[in-house]
């Protein structure tokens, strides 16, 4: 069974993440009903149980706003009617953070959450913080945050680098050290001292101290306690989205119910931005996935329900990252109904299945060209943009803009650089070599299905494979094809047919000009040919 367990009583299971809470702790703050803390997560997409004096919870990852006690009580309250989903708002301040940001974590963001009470609350907001850096966090190689008693901070801060022979006071530790000593015999530091370099990423105060080395450690300067009231938020990482995300995140959560959020002026700016996206009210949409009519009352009590604020158009708060879209605004619509509660709509109409025109085509030509004693080939849609140059495609290709490999930069706009391809990965064996492929090509219309045919033998000539094309035309039942002279910068002059149906050019084929063989260092004479399926079943 595939179980990861961490600390603070967070686990990974199966992709999900579960959190636990003393039962009577969570009750107290949230003023929820044994029964509505059971039930309810299950309603927002969720599992809870119960387990001797604890509650556990299941969340799908997708739902980081759900990991923490304020986000699930907020949820919950907000589902049941307790409370009505208001507008989050960003106090400002003068606080100001010069940030000269290390190469290697180069985004940097921060606010100020008074009023968050941690209280007895402690062990959950760092467990809600150990959540994030876990998950969308990535174990803090994307994003890591720190927390600070705001009574502690000492601004203005500077966000910069440090040497390794600063000195720090670590959380938990017995004094100041040198920092290259703690990189050495710290247990955070052995785990995450990879993500950093020679120079350390530092917050540090008005008085010269560190107060965090992200994403490492805390000092114990500003360390967090059950008095804390009021918390300074800091969040570093390679990813500026990922990064205000969880800030967001954080900041939303420390400061429900009664907390508020200040802003930082972070070289100027004012950070953070609580943008509220707008989306359609999905009316259409969910009468459409539910195939009855439903009154846009219910619609919108049910978008109400699920923490988003109404007008004419659908509010989104800033800590539901999940939501990308309409049919995001459906599902959550179908969870404030009660998916038990959509009313079951009988089809009152019968219709049988049956196979696929163009697989249907697709299929006989593999059985006929196996019986041509030809062997099947599959490829990558993905080619070598090099190497469409050098085999003449004249078609512009389309680019892929961050290829893992560059081997596979481009996406095949034919099927002939596949063909030859195999070709090349197959110089040492024995000749003759006589292939085909079905597959998807792309081009300035859209996608198609196209036969691609490779022959390369000693005997392989320009009656050969337009005997080959005419046998699948005429297996496919076309009666009438034309043969036309053609041309193509890849195949010899005067050896080139184009297939035209219909008064459409469907297909093309000839024989390779020798200075392509030459350049890819095939020594046998090679004929191709290509029919766009798609277009002749149509």
């Amino acid at each position: 069974m595939a179980l990861l367990s961490y600390k603070y009583g967070m686990i990974m299971h199966y992709g999900m993440v579960l959190v636990r809470f003393n039962l009577d702790k969570f009750m107290a703050f949230s003023g929820l009903s044994e029964e509505e803390t059971i039930t309810i997560p299950w309603v927002l997409g969720g599992e809870a149980r119960k387990e001797g004096e604890r509650v556990i919870m299941e969340f799908n990852p997708d739902r980081p706003d759900l990991y923490s006690i304020q986000g699930i009580t907020r949820a919950i309250r907000q589902y049941t009617g307790r409370e009505k989903p208001d507008k989050l708002r960003v106090e400002e301040t003068s606080l100001n953070i010069s940030s000269f940001p290390p190469v290697e974590r180069r985004f940097f963001a921060a606010c100020i959450v008074k009023g968050a009470g941690v209280g007895s609350l402690l062990e959950y907001v760092i467990d809600y913080q150990e959540k994030l850096h876990l998950t969308i966090g990535r174990n803090r190689k994307k994003s890591a945050i720190g927390l600070h008693d705001l009574r502690k901070v000492r601004f203005p801060l500077r966000y910069a680098s440090v040497s390794r022979d600063s000195e720090f006071n670590p959380l938990g530790g017995d004094g100041r050290v040198k920092i290259s000593d703690f990189m050495k015999e710290n247990d955070k530091a052995k785990e995450f001292g990879n993500l950093v370099g020679d120079m350390l990423p530092a917050i540090i105060d008005a008085g010269g101290d560190i107060i965090s080395l992200p994403p490492i450690l805390n000092s114990s300067i500003t360390q967090i306690d059950e008095s804390t009231e009021d918390v300074f938020i800091d969040v570093t990482g390679v990813d500026e989205n990922t990064v205000f995300k969880t800030l967001i995140l954080m900041a939303t959560a420390l400061s429900y119910p009664s907390g508020s959020i200040s802003s930082i002026l972070i070289n100027g700016v004012k950070v953070p931005e609580l943008t509220y996206r707008t989306l359609p009210i999905p009316s259409g949409e969910v009468r459409k996935i539910i195939g009855y009519k439903i009154k846009d009352e219910e619609i919108r009590l049910s978008l109400e329900k699920m923490g988003y604020i109404l007008g004419e158009r659908v509010m989104v708060p800033p800590y539901r990252v999940d939501i990308l879209g309409s049919i995001d605004l459906v599902e959550d619509v179908l969870k404030g109904i009660g998916f038990q509660n959509v009313r079951k709509k009988r089809s009152n109409f019968q219709h049988y299945g049956e196979e696929d025109k163009l697989r249907k085509a697709e299929e006989r030509v593999r059985r006929l060209l196996v019986g041509y004693d030809l062997t099947e080939t599959v490829s990558s849609v993905l080619v070598n943009s090099t190497f469409n140059k050098i085999y003449g495609v004249e078609r512009p290709f389309m680019r892929v803009v961050n290829p893992v490999s560059q081997e596979q930069d481009s996406l095949r706009t034919m099927m002939t650089p596949s063909l030859f391809q195999t070709f090349l990965n197959n110089l040492r064996n024995p000749y003759p070599q006589r292939i085909f492929e079905i597959g998807t090509v792309y081009g300035e219309e859209g996608e198609s299905e196209v036969l691609g045919i490779g022959i390369a033998d000693r005997n392989a000539s320009f009656s050969q494979i337009k005997g080959l094309l005419v046998g699948v035309l005429e297996d496919l039942g076309i009666g009438e094809y034309k043969i036309l002279r053609g041309e193509a910068s890849m195949y010899i002059p005067g050896r080139v047919g184009e297939v035209n149906v219909l008064g459409r050019k469907v297909g093309f084929f000839g024989e390779i000009h020798p200075r392509i063989l030459k350049d890819l260092g095939i020594k046998m004479p090679v004929v191709t040919g290509e029919l766009n399926l798609e277009m002749i079943v149509k």
